[in-house]
């Protein structure tokens, strides 16, 4: 996104503006839709030579300030929030600082200002003054984005420094300071021609210090130094050319008024916002979403250092449970593999993990951890009901009549597939099951093709998913609008508790290739060696990833009808992933770019785009 001098001017004109007294409604008339006209102002606004303790503004109505300690910015900052108060139609700011010699203050409400009875709000209002006799009046504007989304960041402040040390937005507070709107853009007014070192903080204190590890960062590689230029401006102004003798008719005619004004050279400024990576080790929570498994979130990957032993009865030393997902992982999902276990209300667990202390060095933390079961609801108030109110985790009991029981005895084993009604192209059968597999055995697994009657078999490959143990993708190769038939027989899946699975026969269709799309993406104009291009759905999650050398033609086919979109990353490292960056070693994150184009397809349809990556 790019600021033009223009909007600029445009925007501090308006800000700054001290307009006439508006004539309120009489009662019962239109609603009011109008801010607050600042009236007058002691002393006035923009004066030199300022030497008080405080400045008034009488507004043309009642005032309500809103969160006014949060809004209200000061730059240069000053270490004592002012104080503000409403005195009738006067707000009264009282400074409490001593102000520096020959400096220009701004002082930005942003939203705090709206009127008393409808909330009408005077946006970014501004009150400014000199402590010597010149006033500083360059400026520089920007936009802020998310280093890896691209979206626009709101109430980032942007610090600038005239000196600068490798301590120095941790240690020292800026000498101009500004503030990111709903749209990302910024201005910061009042500067001096000098050169500035520019950062970007999202400030959780509010300190405006970047001193926690959550808090994200932007900065320039190279100081800047704002100035003026001229530009010319044009308006169109319309104009009288001819009026009858009977003054019945008359004509008019545009013409061009060019003017000059004097804008910043720094407009467009736009800094990346990172969080940098910081490995803070920390337990976040725990769970037990049912009598059999507990989950164990941290701030970070746990690896194999990871430990847990039951403080309960410590008879159970192995094989009490099953850890789901290998490590490391950021959440360890744990299942109960013994029943006299699983059965108990309470568990008593003790969990060992690698932290880091002040000198970033690694001790063993040991936490001990207490698992309640989760109550079902029904059973929960019946429990409350027949206890006098006292609460105890309950599982609702199986109340399936026995001569039911008898009929058919249904695996506790589940398996879940994605096989629909039409089934893609391209793309494995996924299996879920409700339990962690221990074992499988899968030549018993057979599919077959269905064609005029006749069975044929298919080869097939299946695996596990390596971040679990209860999911299986199997994949063949498959032709077009084909009947096929894939038969998992009982037995062939065992659980963690010994039971086994019921058989699972399922038949399939696939789609038309007439179904699908094709998109020819040329790329050009990548400003690194190596990229990574990733397909993107409608709520950007991704769908497939291409790993490309430079400018290239990429084909994407077996498209769905869809909208899509295209992320381009700048893998500098070749590491196959986006990687942040790191104020300390002054490395900027790894660049990111969107098509700007969404991409819509249709069944049948082949389209080309053009990127120039920019």
């Amino acid at each position: 996104m790019i600021i033009t001098g223009r909007q600029l001017i445009f925007g501090i004109a308006a800000i700054a503006l001290f307009g006439c007294a508006k004539i309120s409604s009489p009662t019962g008339g239109p609603k009011d839709i109008d801010p607050p006209v600042p009236l007058r102002s002691s002393p006035v606004n923009y004066s030199t030579n300022f030497k008080g303790k405080k400045f008034v503004v009488e507004f043309d109505e009642f005032v309500d300030l809103k969160n006014v300690s949060q809004e209200l910015l000061v730059s240069p900052p000053v270490p004592n929030r002012p104080k503000v108060v409403m005195r009738g139609k006067k707000m009264v700011v009282r400074i409490n600082n001593d102000l520096a010699d020959s400096t220009t203050y701004n002082f930005n409400f942003f939203n705090s200002v709206a009127d008393l009875n409808e909330g009408n709000i005077l946006y970014n209002f501004q009150f400014e003054f000199s402590t010597g006799d010149n006033f500083d009046s360059t400026y520089v504007g920007g936009f802020i984005a998310d280093a890896f989304t691209g979206q626009p960041m709101k109430d980032v402040k942007i610090l600038l420094y005239r000196q600068f040390a490798d301590s120095t937005p941790r240690t020292q507070k800026p000498e101009c300071i500004g503030r990111t709107n709903s749209d990302g853009l910024f201005i910061v007014p009042n500067m001096k021609a000098e050169p500035y070192y520019v950062f970007a903080l999202r400030d959780f204190n509010n300190n405006n210090l970047y001193d926690l590890p959550n808090e994200s960062i932007a900065f320039c590689d190279s100081t800047i130094q704002p100035s003026f230029r001229p530009e010319t401006m044009y308006d169109t102004i319309t104009l009288i050319d001819h009026i009858s003798r009977d003054r019945k008719d008359t004509v008019f005619r545009d013409s061009i008024h060019a003017y000059t004004v004097m804008v910043t050279t720094l407009d467009n400024l736009q800094l990346n916002l990172f969080s940098e990576e910081f490995h803070i080790q920390y337990l976040h929570d725990v769970y037990r979403p049912s009598n059999r498994t507990m989950s164990i979130a941290f701030n970070d990957l746990v690896d194999s250092t990871f430990s847990i032993s039951l403080v309960t009865d410590s008879a159970y030393a192995d094989n009490w449970c099953l850890i789901e997902s290998p490590l490391p992982t950021d959440s360890v999902v744990l299942w109960i593999t013994d029943s006299a276990l699983y059965k108990r209300d309470t568990l008593l667990m003790q969990v060992c993990y690698t932290m880091k202390d002040s000198n970033n060095a690694d001790y063993m933390q040991i936490d001990t951890l207490e698992f309640i079961s989760k109550p079902h609801k029904e059973s929960a108030k019946k429990d409350k009901k027949e206890r006098g109110g006292r609460l105890t985790a309950m599982f609702k009991k199986d109340e399936t009549p026995k001569e039911k029981k008898e009929e058919k005895k249904v695996s506790e084993l589940k398996v879940d597939h994605n096989i629909g009604k039409d089934f893609d192209l391209v793309g494995p059968i996924q299996l879920k099951t409700n339990y962690p597999i221990t074992n499988f055995i899968p030549e018993n697994i057979s599919i077959t093709k269905i064609e005029e009657g006749t069975e044929t078999a298919v080869n097939f490959t299946i695996e596990r998913q390596p971040d679990s143990w209860r999911r299986f993708n199997i994949d063949f190769k498959r032709d077009e609008s084909m009947q096929y038939r894939i038969l998992i027989p009982a037995g062939t899946l065992t659980d963690v508790y010994g039971n086994i699975n019921d058989t699972v026969k399922q038949e399939l269709t696939t789609r038309n290739s007439d179904y699908y799309s094709n998109v020819l993406l040329n790329i050009s104009g990548t400003p690194c060696a190596h990229s990574i291009v990733q397909l993107l759905d409608g709520k950007e999650n991704v769908l497939k990833e291409y790993t490309i050398d430079g400018d290239t033609k990429l084909t994407i086919d077996y498209l769905a009808p869809g909208k899509y979109g295209f992320k381009l990353i700048c893998d500098e490292n070749q590491n196959g992933r986006w990687d942040t960056g790191n104020f300390s070693e002054r490395r900027q994150p790894e660049r990111v770019f969107y098509f700007n184009q969404t991409v819509e397809t249709k069944s049948g349809w082949d389209i080309e785009y053009t990127w120039i990556v920019e």
